[in-house]
């Protein structure tokens, strides 16, 4: 399994972002691309163009879709015709690839709404994930994860179990 973190640019030199934990210690399965609205990087276009290729964000919820403030009506309308993470991908078959969006919650909203490029991206979503153990950041999406929690689930569901306790490892010295 692949990851690629889109990340935000103020995320790169955040002392809270969890992105840096998995680039340092599974830098092997983890690259980063710093995101932009209106020159994607030619590599991410590339993955996204795959079959094997997702974009981790729930599914369709209504926070999504009523942040709309820099959103046409065409665009509302792409998100309203997203397919379910279950009709995009079954659960059986793991994507190869995955772009997690390493922001806030509230800039990686923004960032899927401003990129034409990710409204068509086919979507998956975690299910039945642990709590978030993250307590560095207030204004956290009840439920959500951060980005090195996210790999650590989609690790464990590959069977990549020594990956995913390293990260894990690593996570909690991190958080104390």
């Amino acid at each position: 399994m692949k990851i690629i973190l889109l990340t935000h640019e103020r995320e790169v030199t955040r002392p809270t972002n969890t992105g840096h934990i998995a680039v340092n210690h599974a830098g092997e399965h983890c690259q980063r691309i710093v995101w932009s609205r209106v020159r994607p990087d030619p590599a991410l276009l590339k993955a996204l163009s795959l079959p094997d290729t997702v974009l981790l964000f729930p599914e369709n919820t209504a926070d999504e879709l009523n942040d709309t403030a820099d959103t046409t009506a065409s665009q509302v309308e792409q998100i309203n015709k997203q397919p379910s993470a279950q009709e995009a991908i079954e659960v059986a078959n793991l994507p190869q690839t995955v772009v997690i969006l390493d922001a806030t919650w509230q800039e990686a909203r923004k960032i899927l709404r401003q990129s034409a490029y990710l409204k068509t991206a086919r979507r998956y979503s975690l299910t039945e994930t642990a709590k978030s153990e993250f307590t560095l950041r207030r204004n956290q999406v009840e439920g959500g994860l951060c980005t090195v929690e996210c790999i650590i689930e989609l690790f464990k569901q590959a069977g990549m179990n020594d990956e995913a306790q390293r990260l894990h490892a690593e996570f909690v010295q991190f958080c104390h």
